[in-house]
């Protein structure tokens, strides 16, 4: 038996111990630059004080609302973990923990480096236990619950009260698993004596029920749904399935072999990761077939590959990823009547439940390849899992757009053709049910040669009633028969977005892909809303309620985000944030109230400013995101850096940290702080015209900066990564207006990467041309001119701009051979040109050292291109 070595320690003091061991050499720079009393003055930032900055990440506020657990993040990965009074400043903290556990308002637990931390939160009274792998407390709040690690790979769960008394001790556990609302503990052990699976419940006391005991299986797949029980038991080549009362204490088993129906070739699966899923009333259990893979065996490697073009996946997919024909099938056990029906099969291999799991629906993902799409369209069926019998509901229905089902099982909400579409499956009638609203429920703005997507399903109401759906702005309750439609609230006319904050805790466990079953909106009780201004960026939350509309809580001229409210009491945290204040810890009750400033370091130096800057390209009212330098003197003209992505003004309250590792090589702050104006712009663009969209919407934003008078229009540089290193490299084919570039893991050559096998399960990149960023919309063949006149490659003579490339040497997502193309085409027409080429890195680059090298790098770049510095030695002609 493993002994637990618990140590009570004092922590009085710890309550108010500081959180930033990196401000000590702050303090010793103050005190030696200033004398008590007088204004301290501030410096420039440099990289020596990036180390000093933190994220924030708020993890769990306790069920009343007074305590808060918040993580900081380091550069230097020395993270902590803290918990705080939402009132008051009481702290602990806790070095290397990565999130924690409330025990109602008393108690906090946390591990880190397999030390489990038990904090008395009304005495700082600290409990630690050695060695544990996981732990939980009861939802009663009286015990807690441990996992300690055993010298023989297996563990010892133990049972001990708050005062540290054990109630209950269980060695060579393999898995537990926790009855959703903690009041119960399902577990099973593994010794050469045999296997048991047994379950404890809480109360006054703890009890322990066994099911199954002295088995020579392994038991695995646990499941706990109400007051069944659900379990494998993997042994020999027949894993059986079985199902557990807890209320009567019968235990009933699915023996495959007596099923008549049963396939021969298949068995009830043994794969740990597929979980079972039980039905509420238990009488229902979901669980995985398996096929015989002696008739399928795996491709050799050394073997000639064949690849034919009549092949629904490529060779590359069903060799590294599988077959979906040969994955494990989806079936079900109505445990009462001991039948089995078997829910997909070879033919049609993936599927999900209806919310009542009575029905399923399922379909073949590649039912039509070859296709140029990613997700290709595929024909929806639905499965009566009474009778097993099956009927295809959509036809060709595209891969793109998802199917809600509804949470009592009634209906299946599916957007198609620009409106939402209520399937009924017990009259098996379909309603269209926005064809008479007058406003769009998909996107305005997009501009990808794709079908719009949705703004989204806010979920449905009690019964199954009702839909809410999302427009631009507003929340639409809808029936499902479209008859009764009512705008829940009044957005537009603000261009204020309004979402709904769904505060349901996080489960346990991860729930299965199959398992649909979400929680009902109760429109009667209220709503929390999110919502943002289009405009200005300004943020907040509201209460929603019939007869309020949407009440203002909190609204900012920030970033309002990681909103979570206290279980039993109408008390709230939130973060918010600009650019110029690092994110702050909130509490809100009746008002808002700072708990915790992070990164109060930032008044010792020289930061800079945000301007939203608006322009016009074709008639369309665009936006971008100015940042001033830090050390702005009016009247003197600055370089500017302009970063390009697609759409950015949604980052214009983000607080960005200082820091050499970032894996793009590009970071805000750095250059505010080195003396450079940084711009991001929006843009949008015409199908089959990338290249010309992007160097009018970059070059328009661009004049409007200009125009203030704040930028040195001759000292301006360009950079982006992926697709934005793509329309870097096209701009520069197409405009002498830029300084220097910078460009990252780009396309250059549009033939050769749309005939090109992606990283992304072995797929052909097609869809990225057709129908994603690239937007021709066609293929190369129905429209080689507009893959030709967008390739940077063929366009390199124009190029007068000196250019920094940069890729992965393992890049599989754009070929690091794009970058190599266009660094051959410029060096053959002796254009000034630069590639760097890391070794054993993708698409970004994660090692630190590479990270911090083309930082580096591409300061001195856009320094010697936009301030005339020197040229360091790496970028001249001969550099070894």
């Amino acid at each position: 038996m493993q002994d637990i070595n618990q140590i009570q320690i004092s922590d009085t003091l710890k309550k108010h111990k500081s959180f930033l061991r990196g401000f000590v050499c702050f303090i010793v720079w103050v005190m030696a630059t200033t004398s008590w009393g007088q204004e301290i003055p501030k410096r420039a930032l440099s990289k020596t004080d990036y180390h000093l900055w933190n994220k924030l990440l708020t993890r769990k506020l306790s069920n009343n609302g007074v305590w808060v657990s918040y993580l900081l993040m380091y550069e230097s990965k020395k993270d902590t973990l803290f918990v705080k009074t939402t009132k008051g400043n009481i702290t602990y903290n806790f070095p290397s923990a990565k999130d924690g556990v409330f025990n109602g308002e008393s108690e906090f637990a946390c591990i880190a480096n397999d030390t489990l931390t038990v904090t008395n939160l009304k005495n700082g009274t600290l409990t630690k236990i050695a060695n544990v792998h996981d732990f939980f407390f009861s939802d009663n709040n009286s015990f807690l619950l441990l996992l300690l690690k055993q010298s023989n790979g297996k563990q010892l769960l133990v049972v001990q009260d708050l005062k540290g008394k054990k109630k209950l001790e269980i060695p060579n556990v393999n898995q537990w698993h926790l009855e959703p609302n903690r009041n119960g503990l399902l577990y099973c052990t593994e010794s050469t004596k045999g296997n048991e699976i047994g379950y404890l419940t809480f109360g006054k006391e703890v009890k322990s029920h066994s099911i199954l005991a002295d088995s020579k299986g392994k038991f695995q797949n646990l499941n706990w749904c109400g007051t069944t029980i659900a379990f494998v038991e993997n042994i020999g080549e027949a894993p059986q399935l079985f199902s557990y009362n807890i209320v009567s204490g019968k235990l009933h088993c699915f023996d495959s072999r007596k099923q008549h129906n049963f396939p021969e070739d298949m068995k009830v699966s043994n794969e740990t990761y597929q979980s079972l899923t039980i039905s509420d009333d238990g009488d229902r259990i979901f669980f995985w077939m398996k096929e015989d893979i002696r008739h399928y065996p795996n491709i050799d490697p050394k073997a000639v590959q064949v690849w034919n073009t009549t092949d629904k996946l490529l060779f590359d997919h069903r060799k590294y990823v599988g077959q979906y024909t040969l994955m494990d099938k989806m079936a079900v056990w109505l445990v009462k009547s001991n039948r089995f029906v078997q829910i997909t099969d070879r033919q049609i291999p993936k599927g999900f439940l209806s919310g009542d799991y009575k029905n399923a629906f399922i379909y073949d993902p590649i039912a039509y390849e070859p296709q140029s799409n990613f997700d290709g369209p595929f024909d929806l069926y639905v499965v009566n899992l009474q009778t097993g019998k099956r009927k295809r509901i959509l036809e060709k229905y595209s891969g793109d757009n998802l199917t809600i089902p509804s949470p009592d099982g009634k209906y299946l909400a599916y957007p198609k053709e620009g409106n939402w579409w209520i399937y009924d499956i017990n009259t098996d009638t379909h309603a269209n049910i926005t064809a008479s609203i007058p406003l769009s429920f998909f996107r305005q703005d997009q501009d990808k040669p794709i079908e719009a997507a949705p703004y989204g399903n806010a979920g449905w109401t009690v019964q199954d009633n009702y839909i809410v759906l999302y427009d631009q702005y507003d929340l639409w309750q809808i029936s499902v028969d479209g008859k009764i439609k009512k705008r829940l609230t009044r957005g537009r006319e603000i261009e204020r977005t309004y979402r709904i904050k769904h505060l349901k805790p996080a489960p346990i466990y991860q729930e299965h892909e199959i398992e649909t079953k979400g929680i009902s909106l109760q429109l009667e009780k209220g709503l929390l809303l999110d919502a943002v201004d289009k405009n200005s960026g300004a943020s907040g939350f509201f209460k929603w309620t019939f007869k309020t509309g949407e009440k203002k809580m909190v609204w900012e001229s920030k970033k309002i985000n990681q909103i979570t409210k206290a279980l039993d009491r109408d008390s709230y945290i939130y973060v918010e944030q600009s650019y110029e204040v690092a994110p702050t810890l909130m509490s809100y009750e009746k008002s808002s109230e700072k708990v915790f400033q992070t990164n109060g370091q930032q008044k010792y130096f020289y930061w800079g400013k945000t301007e939203a800057v608006h322009f016009n390209v074709g008639g369309k009212k665009l936006s971008g995101i100015l940042y001033f330098p830090a050390e702005y003197q009016q009247g003197i003209k600055y370089p500017m850096v302009v970063h390009i992505y697609e759409r950015q003004f949604q980052y214009f309250n983000n607080y960005v940290n200082p820091t050499s590792y970032t894996g793009d090589g590009f970071n805000i702050t750095n250059l505010t702080t080195q003396g450079y104006f940084v711009f991001l712009p929006d843009m949008v663009f015409e199908k089959g015209n990338v290249g010309q969209s992007a160097t009018q919407c970059v070059l328009s934003a661009v004049d409007a900066v200009i125009a203030r008078g704040f930028v040195d229009q001759k000292k301006i540089g360009l950079i982006g990564h992926s697709f934005g290193g793509y329309a870097t490299d096209l701009i520069i084919t197409q405009t002498d207006r830029f300084a220097a570039a910078v460009s990252g893991a780009a396309w250059t050559d549009l033939v050769s990467s749309y005939l090109y096998v992606g990283s992304t399960f072995s797929r052909p990149d097609f869809y990225r041309a057709e129908y994603d960023q690239l937007r021709i919309g066609k293929s190369l063949f129905e429209d080689t001119d507009s893959y030709l006149n967008n390739s940077p490659v063929l366009k390199a003579a124009n190029v007068k701009t000196p250019l920094l490339g940069w890729t992965g040497e393992q890049d599989r997502h754009i070929h690091y051979l794009q970058s190599m193309e266009f660094y051959l085409a410029l060096r053959r027409l002796n254009k000034s040109h630069i590639l760097l080429v890391y070794p054993e890195e993708g698409h970004s680059l994660s090692k630190q050292e590479n990270q911090k090298d083309l930082n580096e790098r591409i300061k001195q770049w856009f320094d010697h291109y936009l301030k005339n510095d020197k040229p360091k030695d790496w970028m001249k002609n001969g550099y070894q």
